[in-house]
């Protein structure tokens, strides 16, 4: 059984709800702003294929899974008002993963509070490269490198 993990967190920036919820909508420009991209194909407007590196750092005994590349695909699964829902699923040092991402964007003062939820199933081999390294702060500190993209993106 693969282990589940949740994440959640929230940001502000100074552009209005309509132009977050525009870029986070348009997957073929949000795509850019992932970090660790080594390359990605648009397969159309509400879909991507991905592949990104990952780095689990000098904790993990085996230097072959220290650095990772991830194959995944990107779903824009649904946007209704101001919440959109995305679905990555993908394969890892030889394990599957899937993410929920659930993003919710607010109004506030002269900009945009974006709340996100994410929630990630991770296969066994990560499971069991889990005794060596903590997976868990891992999987946090990629999502939040991740949402640090997405606020440089957002600032321009």
């Amino acid at each position: 059984m693969m282990k589940e993990l949740h994440y959640s967190g929230s940001f502000t920036v100074n552009k209005p709800p309509s132009d977050v919820v525009n870029f986070i909508t348009d997957l073929p420009r949000a795509i850019i702003c992932i970090p660790n991209i080594i390359n990605y194909e648009v397969l159309s407007k509400d879909k991507a294929r991905v592949r990104f590196r990952v780095d689990l750092g000098n904790e993990v005994p085996i230097a072959e899974l220290r650095r990772v590349t991830t194959d995944a695909h990107i779903e824009l699964v649904s946007a209704s008002g101001n919440e959109i829902r995305y679905k990555v699923d993908g394969r890892a040092a030889g394990s599957t993963i899937s993410i929920s991402l659930v993003i919710k964007v607010e109004g506030v003062n002269n900009g945009s509070r974006i709340n996100w939820d994410a929630t990630a199933n991770l296969g066994r081999l990560l499971q069991m490269i889990g005794r060596f390294v903590n997976i868990d702060s891992l999987v946090k500190s990629i999502s939040e490198d991740t949402i640090k993209g997405f606020i440089g993106c957002l600032s321009k």
